[in-house]
């Protein structure tokens, strides 16, 4: 519906899934197996481009570079908080990556970096965001089967990882209700 919505019929009513929230709950869980199995693989960028930190970032960056490095991240400390970005994860093509590594960074400094699962669940996170389908995307029906069947195989399946709805039901009485 309007490109931002899947509206599917279930047994209780007509299930209303956010396409966008749901793709990124999907990805978020796929990045987080792939960061627990290290199954990422790099891939080389064409132009390398550089991303400067101040001196507040550096120290949360410098925590966080070996995790991204084993995501498959390549950065090469240029001096002076600048690094030159040499790889990214590959499959995420299309996606730029200063802003991906900026956000993968802003985010662990918000949310602090004490543990592995925190600095993994930030990555992960940063990524879903940047690779997830726009709002107002129209997709085919095989995509959108697709999304709902991934959507159903993941471990929280009603909300985002930052607690958004993702789905709800309009039960069949509700709907015979409002049209009484």
């Amino acid at each position: 519906y309007k490109g931002k919505y899947i509206m599917t019929a279930v047994k209780s009513g007509l299930m209303i899934i956010d396409q966008h929230r749901a793709h990124v709950r999907v990805l978020f869980d796929q990045y987080l197996r792939q960061l627990a199995d290290r199954t990422f693989h790099s891939q080389k960028v064409l132009f390398p481009e550089v991303v400067q930190f101040p001196m507040s970032e550096k120290v949360i960056f410098e925590k966080i570079l070996p995790e991204m490095e084993s995501m498959g991240f390549e950065l090469e400390d240029l001096g002076g908080g600048s690094y030159a970005v040499n790889s990214v994860p590959g499959g995420l093509e299309g996606l730029n990556p200063l802003k991906l590594v900026q956000d993968m960074v802003s985010s662990a400094v918000e949310k602090g970096v004490s543990a592995i699962d925190e600095i993994n669940q930030t990555l992960a996170l940063s990524l879903a965001r940047q690779d997830a389908t726009t709002q107002a995307q129209i997709l085919s029906k095989e995509l959108m089967e697709g999304l709902g069947n991934d959507l159903s195989a993941c471990h929280n399946d009603h909300s985002t990882p930052a607690r958004k709805t993702v789905l709800c039901i309009l039960r069949q009485q509700a709907i015979e209700n409002l049209l009484g």
